[in-house]
């Protein structure tokens, strides 16, 4: 019966981290769907993804926040903005890998939601008309 306890704790504990891997989301799954479709290659040159990281429920946002991300290659850290905000890179070996998000939240926060937010384009200002002769 002895040698079994071991066992069972190696087992508990892989089950344990296995679960943890699957909470997390992958990186795919926070870009927008135009661009979590596209291949690596075609990424090339676009710009960040803005991202919000907020309370589940009640859409507060999380500043503070730690996300990161992690390749074969390189460590991706940011943190979020105290309104919440996080500049998401968009790097065709991030979309090649597809690595897990990891986020670590600040002390008293248990879950948190990532929404997209959308920028919009300065608008030129009109030029004056030509005046008429």
């Amino acid at each position: 019966m002895r040698p079994m306890r071991p066992l069972l704790c190696f087992a508990l504990l892989s089950l344990g981290l296995l679960s943890a891997c699957a909470l997390r989301p992958f990186y795919r799954q926070v870009l927008p769907p135009d661009l979590a479709e596209m291949k690596p290659q075609a990424v090339q040159g676009k710009q960040e993804v803005l991202l919000r990281v907020v309370e589940p429920g009640t859409d507060q946002p999380i500043s503070g926040a730690r996300v990161l991300l992690s390749t074969s290659r390189a460590r991706v850290s940011l943190t979020s903005d105290v309104n919440g905000l996080v500049q998401m890179p968009v790097a065709p070996d991030l979309l090649a890998e597809n690595p897990l998000v990891e986020v670590v939240l600040p002390p008293g926060l248990h879950g948190y939601v990532f929404q997209p937010v959308t920028v919009e384009p300065e608008s030129q200002p009109e030029s004056e008309p030509a005046p008429q002769q």
